[in-house]
């Protein structure tokens, strides 16, 4: 039995390295070179302890990393969103807001460095760049957050506190904060928000809508009506939305 096991792994060894060399995966070679010296030059059980621990291990990695995205506009559309980084020469990011994407739910695992990469979108519109670089983003730049929340399918407690927290924080630096594509009403993630106080923070359930062109619509209503406020009769950059790359 253990060696038609055996046969059938080698049968398809060829064929996993030749894909996973295909699509870049290096990771998962090294991976598979390491659980093979392993059980060559140890055992068997050594083999089996190392690949279980190094899967456990990149596990652990990837979730608590959150995989926030910073959203820029397609160059001649006004609803078409994606990941500014992927294609900075196709996609702008929106004067004066900063629109994030949080892709996956929020859970005491991969809350702790969102701060910290807020943060750096804040200051340098890139998750790419280094902390100790100087800003490049400045204030009038985030006096909007979007959030498109379409991805956070689960939330927890401590991921609650801390989003809380930060949202706390961007009011009290002057940001407006807005969500788009949010969780349904009365399901467990809307619950949970409004108990936590995150729905009043940001300014009541107007605040969250349905995609992120409302949210920009809505940020230039308010700095419109900030402006008017203020005796200038318009918002901060004197019109609408305009394209462009911090």
């Amino acid at each position: 039995m253990i060696s038609v096991v055996a046969y059938s792994l080698i049968e398809e060894a060829p064929h996993d390295l030749h894909f996973f060399y295909h699509i870049r995966g290096y990771s998962e070679l090294l991976l598979i070179l390491l659980v093979f010296a392993a059980t060559v030059f140890y055992s068997l059980s050594v083999g089996i302890a190392c690949g279980i621990g190094f899967s456990v291990l990149r596990v652990i990695h990837h979730a608590t990393r959150p995989r926030i995205q910073i959203l820029g506009r397609e160059r001649g559309t006004f609803d078409r969103f994606e990941n500014a980084e992927a294609d900075p020469g196709r996609f702008e990011l929106v004067r004066g807001v900063l629109i994030v994407k949080i892709p996956e739910p929020l859970t005491f695992a991969n809350t702790g460095e969102l701060k910290a990469r807020l943060d750096r979108l804040m200051a340098h519109g890139t998750l790419s760049a280094h902390p100790g670089l100087p800003r490049l983003r400045g204030e009038a730049q985030n006096r909007n957050i979007v959030f498109d929340v379409h991805g956070v399918t689960g939330l927890d407690g401590a991921g609650a506190q801390v989003l809380l927290e930060i949202l706390q924080d961007y009011r009290a630096s002057g940001s407006r904060v807005f969500f788009c594509r949010g969780p349904r009403r009365g399901g467990d993630v809307w619950r949970l928000l409004v108990k936590s106080g995150i729905v009043e923070v940001c300014g009541g359930e107007s605040h969250f809508v349905d995609s992120v062109r409302e949210a920009l619509k809505l940020a230039e209503v308010e700095d419109r009506e900030d402006g008017a406020e203020n005796g200038n009769g318009t918002g901060q950059d004197g019109g609408g939305y305009r394209d462009e790359v911090a």
